[in-house]
């Protein structure tokens, strides 16, 4: 089965014979296969009255099963703590979150799920969960065995990775 990516590869190759295009076919699928994801998942949830930004601090706090400080969902999310400021501010005016002082200085916060956040992260989450499973089962049992542990690999490569896209070493 050839795809999209099968073309732009070949364009490349007739384009630029001097490049390996090969590792393309893997990040440009990734990238697409995100694209997708968050388009059909982004559907899913605002059925639910809840957008991405907002299920994904959610998520972290439910998750935990206690309230947590904001520094946690950013560090959760992979945002800065400035980042995640704006997610907060939305989904405690909708009433899905409550603030309160945590310490002695109150300079520090916790955040907690209320249970109008409970009443919408938990469908939205079924949700989410059922897409998730219907595009595992389009691919044979033998595929889904190698895909997460592949994947997890490269992430952790990534993760470590300080590779100098400059070429100079």
């Amino acid at each position: 089965m050839r795809d999209e990516v099968d073309r732009i590869q070949q364009q490349w190759r007739l384009s630029r014979p001097d490049l390996d295009v090969g590792p393309a076919g893997v990040f440009l699928r990734i990238m697409r296969i995100s694209r997708l994801v968050h388009q059909h998942a982004d559907a899913a949830l605002a059925e639910h009255g809840v957008d991405r930004a907002g299920f994904e601090v959610l998520s972290v706090i439910v998750r935990a099963g206690r309230p947590v400080p904001p520094a946690q969902i950013a560090d959760d999310l992979h945002l800065t703590r400035a980042g995640i400021t704006k997610r907060v501010r939305q989904i405690e005016a909708a009433g899905l979150i409550v603030r309160y002082p945590h310490g002695q200085d109150g300079r520090s916060v916790m955040l907690d799920v209320t249970e109008r956040g409970r009443a919408v992260v938990a469908p939205a989450l079924e949700a989410i969960q059922r897409l998730e499973s219907s595009w595992l089962a389009e691919l044979p049992a033998e595929d889904q065995a190698v895909l997460e542990p592949a994947l997890r690999r490269l992430l952790a490569t990534l993760q470590s990775s300080s590779v100098d896209v400059g070429g100079t070493g």
